[in-house]
């Protein structure tokens, strides 16, 4: 990239990019520096190492769906980007969407798809954070902050869509009518798994798979649960790994589940939770996802600013000629607007949900007792028990306001549409503006294009957004309608 692209781009700080961080900065200046200290890890990895292999990875994901780069993934393990979620007391990093945002946009704009690596981890692990399942807490994700800090990593996938069922399965209306193929029948001990997840991400790769399956098909808003698997287990196989048409570098997968049993204590929270567990999940997660597609957008500007700084015509600068200003200009305000638009998700979530939901007895105990003491047999039984867990259950519903799930579905949703459109409209144009070149894979911007499109449609497609927009806008008036 040239010199200009590095200092004027590029290199901006969290500050410049969004006005309301310099207003925190006075009234609470440490948030504000830690945001910035993990934009700056961010922007390094991606600059010294994700940008620089993004092509060389795309076209060998094109050659072989499996192709996975485990390391360039342990090149990040000294940010702590896998570890970055999970609380303090565990061992991680501690904070929370906001912050995830953040990463990932910049993450995203050297490339998507090494990016979205860590934003499906991110889903995977989100089911037991928002739970507080202190149980999985304890071992699962002490075994990602264990790994990381040996430098090896340990990576989560969220596994939701089925075959004849996608967006159906992340919204309680859809879900009564769904066409369900994934089932798991209580045994002796545990449960037994049947059917299959399709384009789950990072699925290939994972140690561990968050998976949704009711307990009774015909009834699965009642009965939708959410377990543990690993890799290796009995009855759990990989299918087919999609030949993507963009993100290449994060594999989507089919998982396949043939009388896989699970142990009872691999139920991720109480049985019958998996609607409201998937609800809050993406209340919290489509907010990052958001910035995602900004950092996408972002990429694309990005480059196709090098590429008007560098091209010339009749002599001048693309870059000189006010009809490329123009349009160079609008796409700055689509991003600026995207950017806003997941800060808005994301800190309704974390300044109205998050602190409610840290009040809890679970959340007080993991900053209070020692995972050691934790892990106790006898404190595993109690932590375990639906007692403790119907109590926690009980705790959050008094906690967190109606209202404030209104809004954070809102402002969630909000942000995963603007930014998933604009990743789509500035890429597009990038292309336009740049002519038959854009077409050159080394220009990056083709492959830019076929990375945005895919954030129009996981974590819900953006018709099924705009319909959780209005239901929560309209929440007395929205079950009137056909």
């Amino acid at each position: 990239m040239t010199d200009f692209l590095d200092v004027e781009i590029a290199q901006r700080s969290l500050g410049e990019m969004a006005p309301r961080m310099k207003i925190l900065a006075g009234l609470m200046p440490d948030y504000v520096r830690e945001l910035e200290a993990w934009q700056a890890k961010a922007r390094e990895y991606g600059r010294r190492f994700v940008r620089p292999q993004a092509l060389e990875i795309d076209a060998k994901c094109r050659r072989d769906p499996r192709y996975f780069d485990w390391d360039l993934i342990r090149r990040a393990m000294p940010y702590g980007f896998l570890s970055m979620a999970i609380p303090k007391s565990a061992g991680g990093g501690g904070n929370l969407t906001t912050t995830t945002a953040v990463v990932l946009e910049e993450l995203c704009a050297a490339c998507s798809g090494v990016a979205n690596v860590f934003g499906a981890h991110g889903l995977g692990i989100s089911g037991i954070l928002l739970g507080f399942d202190l149980y999985h807490v304890d071992r699962s994700l002490a075994d990602v902050v264990e790994s990381e800090k040996r430098g090896e990593p340990v990576i989560f996938a969220a596994a939701i869509t089925e075959p004849l069922a996608g967006s159906d399965v992340e919204d309680a209306g859809y879900l009564r009518t769904a066409k369900l193929m994934t089932e798991a029948r209580p045994v002796a001990g545990g449960y037994r798994l049947n059917g299959r997840k399709v384009f789950i991400s990072n699925g290939s790769i994972a140690k561990y798979s968050s998976v949704i399956a009711p307990l009774d098909r015909t009834r699965p808003n009642e009965t939708m649960s959410a377990f543990l698997v690993r890799a290796g287990d009995p009855g759990f196989s990989v299918g087919r790994v999609e030949e993507k048409m963009g993100m290449k570098a994060c594999p989507a997968a089919e998982l396949i589940f043939e009388d896989c049993f699970v142990p009872r204590e691999n139920l991720i929270g109480l049985e019958g939770d998996g609607v409201r567990g998937v609800e809050t999940v993406l209340g919290a997660s489509r907010g990052p996802v958001g910035a995602i597609a900004t950092g996408v957008a972002r990429g694309a500007f990005e480059r196709l600013v090098d590429f008007t700084v560098r091209k010339k015509t009749g002599g001048r600068r693309l870059f000189d000629q006010q009809w490329v200003q123009i349009r160079l200009a609008d796409m700055a305000r689509r991003i600026f607007l995207a950017r806003q638009a997941y800060l808005d998700g994301c800190m309704t979530f974390d300044f109205t949900g998050a602190p409610k939901l840290m009040k809890l007895f679970a959340s007080r105990m993991l900053d209070a007792v020692p995972s050691h003491v934790r892990r106790h047999p006898l404190i595993t039984r109690v932590l375990r028990s639906a007692t403790m867990q119907r109590t926690t259950r009980r705790m959050m519903d008094e906690r967190l306001d109606e209202n404030d799930l209104h809004h954070i579905q809102q402002y969630s949703s909000g942000a995963k549409i603007t930014g998933s459109d604009t990743a789509m409209s500035v890429a597009y144009e990038a292309l336009q503006i740049v002519g038959l070149e854009a077409s050159l894979h080394r220009h990056e911007l083709e492959k830019i294009f076929r990375d945005a499109k895919l954030t129009q449609i996981y974590e819900g497609t953006n018709q099924l957004n705009r319909h959780n927009v209005f239901i929560n806008l309209f929440p007395r008036e929205a079950g009137h309608g056909d």
